[in-house]
């Protein structure tokens, strides 16, 4: 997603868009609907600040059960792009700033969006919290039914 600056002068913008997956390098079977991109820009030159507030449906595969599902992905965060560099604006030192060069037009925030939504997946996946997994030997879903191998 590119950001045309000069559309946007000095002050507090919104920007909402639709953004298909691909366009942000993500997986189309994972992120199978678009992502809704609500952007806040605060623009005082030569800082750009911007709270991301994504929203996406994804398609996870349960860790113990194996069954797929969907889940809601949501991210809000702050970003703070400096127009110029280090020496140019020398009283920011904060590792997290992206310094942009001085005089872009278009800035490409794919990257940055892209990182949000994939830091924001659970770590676990889980179909529903008291899920019971797979039989370990005959491998029933628990969720379904009980097994009859009697190894349970």
């Amino acid at each position: 997603m590119k950001v045309h600056l000069p559309s946007y002068p000095p002050g507090v913008h919104t920007i909402s868009e639709s953004l298909d997956p691909s366009d942000l390098g993500l997986d189309e079977q994972l992120f199978g609907e678009n992502i809704q991109a609500k952007l806040v820009l605060d623009r005082h030159d030569p800082y750009l600040e911007f709270d991301f507030d994504l929203r996406a449906c994804v398609r996870l595969e349960c860790d113990l059960c194996l069954t797929a599902y969907d889940a809601e992905v949501n991210v809000c965060s702050p970003m703070l792009y400096v127009l110029g560099n280090r020496t140019t604006v020398p009283d920011v030192d904060d590792p997290e700033i992206v310094y942009v060069p001085a005089g872009t037009t278009d800035l490409d925030i794919s990257t940055d969006l892209r990182d949000f939504l994939i830091l924001a997946l659970p770590r676990r996946n889980l179909c529903r919290e008291d899920c019971r997994g797979l039989c370990p030997h005959c491998g029933t879903d628990l969720n379904m039914q009980l097994c009859t191998c009697g190894a349970s």
